[in-house]
């Protein structure tokens, strides 16, 4: 297992989040910088699909921890994307599996990860994105960057950051 890239994603606090396509695991496809426009968003890049043993384990933590927060950030009026590298196919039996009430976005081909500067790790010949999450305000400005993503504290640190305390 090697790490591709060891640096901070190079999407900052303040930075606009970019124009990229990812095809959601209802074959929709979602243009992230259009899709934030229209509200507030959480974006996600983890791995889980094709890992299996501890990392698979942290992959699935934080994708309940997000399916438990799911109703609350639906009520906010604030989207979750929840990416992954893994195929449509490996994505949508995660979906089934995990009984996840959200959609997972595919970024097989890795371009939202080289765009945001998320890093990746390369295991078994798949490259996987490390935990990164990034909250947007509705007007497609990055009001958080959290690499290393840990589901304890995630959603309320990125709902802080979208919805200050007055």
């Amino acid at each position: 297992m090697t790490l591709a890239k060891t640096s901070a994603p190079k999407l900052a606090i303040g930075d606009q989040m970019p124009s990229v396509g990812l095809r959601a695991t209802d074959g929709f496809l979602l243009n992230l910088r259009t899709y934030v426009g229209k509200g507030p968003a959480i974006v996600v890049f983890f791995a889980a699909p094709s890992l299996r043993g501890a990392r698979r384990e942290q992959g699935d933590a934080l994708a309940r921890a997000m399916a438990e927060a799911y109703p609350r950030l639906e009520r906010s009026g604030i989207g979750l994307i929840m990416v992954t590298t893994d195929s449509e196919q490996q994505q949508t039996d995660y979906v089934a599996e995990l009984k996840l009430p959200y959609l997972l976005y595919c970024d097989e081909r890795r371009t939202a990860v080289a765009l945001l500067g998320v890093n990746t790790r390369t295991e078994r010949g798949n490259i996987n994105a490390e935990p990164t999450a990034f909250a947007v305000s509705i007007d497609g400005v990055v009001m958080d960057v959290v690499p290393r993503a840990e589901p304890r504290g995630l959603v309320a640190r990125l709902l802080e950051a979208i919805n200050p305390p007055t």
